[in-house]
């Protein structure tokens, strides 16, 4: 640890440093929203349409986020050990065609088509996966292929919740080995296959409703205990533990073989263990889901967190509280939160108003949450819905200017920057530029950022500021008008696959027309280092 001390100071230093903590509209800002497929919730919300009429709506669904500032989508693609995409190991999922095994028909691979248009649009993607739930859904009948009847020795029953009288929940044994060796082909075959931006789990682990009930669990620790831990509650934080290290290790080989950014993150349930942050009572992640995401933080095997605080400022479980406590877990260990918000909560029976929303990111942009660089909205459906003019308050107040999501930093991410646009220029009411060359890891630009400044001095003062960013877009150009191009010095810079960004914030405006200039590498200024580049 004494030899790595200096890198991770710095590394710490890099992440407070990168978004400029305390502006009040952040450039680098994760804005995302979970779009679950489960019970058709946002998409497809009709699983016997038609390959064109779910094309539609989920190109509707990302034309409404890039419209309402959001940049980070997360598709539910596995919700019941079935796959939203063209699989070799799990079935088609029922949610898409009807039938769980049943192809789409005309063949379409949902997965692949969103990465093509989100990234398009600007727009990130990760990959939403429930690694351990089979069924939980009634007169669903499970595909031959699906795991549970390949391996029926793989599985318990379980409740769905505290409330639910019927063992209606199927779940893979998180203590059997195979079953992790399972989850972790699932994700390196998505990993390996698809340009996703992330694999993402969310807080489904060992059953909410308890495990007191299940004799297969029992049994599983005396099967396959080879340590010997002597508490089963222990050894279920192990088997989870187990099964995350060895998901975040087989990305990170992919990453490096393969010239890929893909970053791993899971939301948890927001209490960590009752009475911490002190005060805090209520089902606790540790002792009742026996997930510890603060071993993840400390074994280094996660990216980001993004524990799910779906509850009220001051009261029982409060937001405030939570989110300071949570964020000072992931500074503590070097790395990046984005808060779950309960954005359903606006249609809820005892509804938020739309200044709970708005308090809780105020909340998030203070400068003392310091590890914590945006949001994560559950769901899509209060966004489509437009809930008490939902998209009117933010897109006036907190998603008025543009955002495009931090770098990940880490052993293993990707830290060199794209070259810097080439040959920028105006032709009548637009700003052009070429594709640069090659950085020296091989990246292209996946996207640009266009901003508008009053004058030179300013674009390097309010450099970090995203209220001057015109535009996030995957191509190479952008419509101006005339009053912008007589009144507005612009700076065109790239974001790479890690959203490192490369450009010159000292030479507004003086843009050739057919030079193309040699750019050289160095030290990313959204990473709080340098001016130039």
């Amino acid at each position: 640890m004494k030899i790595l001390a200096p890198y991770f100071l710095f590394l710490c230093i890099a992440i407070q440093a990168q978004t400029g903590k305390g502006i009040t509209t952040p450039k680098a800002d994760l804005r995302g929203v979970f779009v679950p497929s489960i019970s058709s919730l946002s998409w497809p919300t009709n699983r016997k349409a038609t390959p064109a009429v779910q094309q539609a709506e989920l190109i509707a669904i990302l034309d409404d986020l890039k419209t309402n500032g959001y940049n980070t989508v997360f598709l539910q693609v596995r919700p019941e050990s079935d796959a939203l995409y063209a699989s070799s190991i799990d079935p088609w999922s029922y949610w898409l065609t009807g039938t769980q095994g049943k192809a789409p028909t005309p063949f379409w691979d949902p997965l692949e088509f969103a990465v093509k248009e989100a990234h398009a649009r600007g727009l990130d993607l990760h990959a939403w996966l429930n690694p351990y739930r089979v069924k939980q859904t009634p007169n669903m009948e499970l595909a031959p292929n699906n795991v549970a009847n390949l391996h029926p020795n793989w599985t318990f029953q379980a409740k769905i919740n505290n409330t639910d009288k019927a063992l209606s929940l199927k779940m893979l044994n998180p203590g059997i080995p195979a079953v992790r060796d399972y989850i972790v082909n699932v994700v390196k075959d998505i990993s390996n296959r698809y340009d996703v931006d992330g694999i993402h789990f969310d807080d489904y682990f060992y059953p909410y409703s308890g495990m007191e009930a299940i004799p297969q669990d029992a049994q599983t620790f005396k099967d396959h205990n080879p340590t010997k831990i002597a508490k089963i509650e222990d050894w279920r934080r192990n088997n989870v533990n187990l099964m995350i290290g060895m998901v975040y290790d087989a990305i990170q080989t992919i990453n490096t073989t393969k010239n890929k950014n893909i970053v791993f993150g899971v939301s948890p349930f927001g209490i960590w263990k009752a009475g911490t942050p002190s005060g805090i009572s209520g089902t606790s992640s540790f002792s009742a889901l026996f997930c510890d995401p603060i071993a993840w933080l400390n074994s280094e095997k996660i990216d980001y967190l993004a524990p799910q605080l779906y509850w009220e400022i001051a009261k029982k479980q409060d937001y405030i509280s939570l989110s300071k406590w949570w964020n000072d877990q992931a500074k503590l260990y070097c790395k990046q939160l984005y808060v779950s918000q309960a954005f359903y909560k606006i249609e809820h029976t005892k509804p938020w108003g739309i200044s709970e929303i708005q308090n809780q990111i105020n909340q998030n942009r203070e400068a003392q949450m310091d590890a914590t660089f945006g949001q994560i909205a559950y769901s899509y459906t209060s966004i489509k819905n437009n809930s008490k003019g939902l998209n009117e308050v933010l897109n006036t107040n907190h998603f008025k200017y543009k955002s495009f999501a931090p770098p990940v930093l880490g052993i293993g991410k990707d830290d060199i920057r794209p070259m810097k646009p080439a040959n920028i220029r105006f032709e009548p009411f637009k700003i052009l530029w070429d594709t640069p060359s090659k950085a020296p890891d091989g990246d292209l630009p996946v996207k640009y950022v266009v901003y508008a400044f009053d004058n030179a001095n300013e674009a390097i003062s309010n450099m970090h500021d995203g209220s001057k960013i015109l535009d996030i877009v995957a191509g190479n150009e952008l419509n101006l008008t005339q009053e912008q191009i007589n009144s507005k010095v612009f700076v065109v810079t790239s974001l790479d696959k890690n959203n490192n960004e490369a450009g010159d914030f000292t030479e507004t405006n003086k843009f050739g027309i057919t030079h193309k200039k040699v750019n050289e590498l160095v030290i990313n200024p959204v990473q709080g280092i340098d001016l130039i580049n």
